[in-house]
């Protein structure tokens, strides 16, 4: 840009010496010079500035695509965590419902009921979303069909799912304060693992106590009279969190494709 205003100066400083010397065609020459170098100049400028736009919607297109993959990977890990909840909570109802342990053993069924309480919320990763939201900078988006996506994707479901995968269920108080600490230390220690925070798993494992003991624990859970009401709504909310997050897949996938298409230059 220094060039070109060193440029115009020049054919100022040339314009203003053929007006007092009155060289028209001189005159004429330059002003078509002085038109065309504006003209230029103007354009430059808006194509630099198209050019860092376009980089800036790349830039943001990338960390919602970071963000969905994100989403893909936290979605694919709580349809199988939960499916095991919901398995061992209908384990335990089943036993509540019937008096049939587990396998037959006092000890899987209290492990059912205490692995039926086991929690992982999920949220969206809405971070980049938010930011070009509250910038009023979703016009970045260029491609209306994606926009509309992370629109129904981040807004609209949020408030209408928030109460799903974010419940703190009653049942999880009751069964842990009913369940002794050596039999909670073993199942945290035998029967759990978290790698990371991304990750969590759920396990079968062999018993700390004698099974006469694991029956008096039964017994202590199926004489809260809460305890099994509460079980049941849990699972139900469990059941329908899976159905609702398994609806996501499709949606992210899509979205995961136009991110990548739009990203191309």
């Amino acid at each position: 840009m220094s060039i070109a205003k060193d440029n115009l100066a020049m054919i100022l400083r040339h314009l203003a010496r053929s007006l007092k010397e009155q060289n028209w065609t001189a005159i004429l020459v330059e002003f078509v010079l002085l038109v065309l170098g504006v003209f230029l100049g103007i354009q430059a400028s808006n194509w630099n500035a198209q050019r860092e736009e376009d980089a800036k919607a790349r830039a943001f297109l990338e960390r919602i695509r970071i963000n969905l993959e994100t989403d893909a990977h936290s979605i694919q890990r709580r349809e199988v965590f939960w499916t095991r909840v919901i398995a061992y909570g209908k384990q335990a109802i089943h036993y509540a419902e019937t008096g049939e342990k587990v396998d037959g053993s006092a000890w899987k069924t209290v492990l059912a009921f205490y692995q039926a309480s086991q929690l992982w919320q999920w949220a969206t990763s809405d971070s980049t979303y938010q930011e070009l939201r509250s910038g009023g900078e979703l016009g970045l988006i260029r491609d209306q069909v994606l926009r509309d996506a992370l629109s129904r994707y981040y807004v609209e479901n949020g408030p209408g799912t928030e109460y799903l995968f974010m419940l703190q269920p009653e049942y999880r108080r009751i069964v842990r304060g009913l369940t002794p600490q050596t039999v909670a230390d073993h199942i945290w220690a035998k029967c759990w693992r978290q790698p990371n925070p991304g990750e969590q798993y759920l396990y079968d494992c062999d018993a700390p106590i004698p099974e006469a003991q694991a029956q008096a624990i039964l017994d202590r859970y199926m004489n809260d009279p809460d305890l099994l009401p509460e079980l049941r709504f849990w699972v139900a909310n469990q059941s329908v969190s899976l159905v609702v997050i398994s609806n996501y897949t499709p949606l992210v996938k899509d979205m995961l494709a136009r991110t990548r298409l739009n990203s191309v230059p």
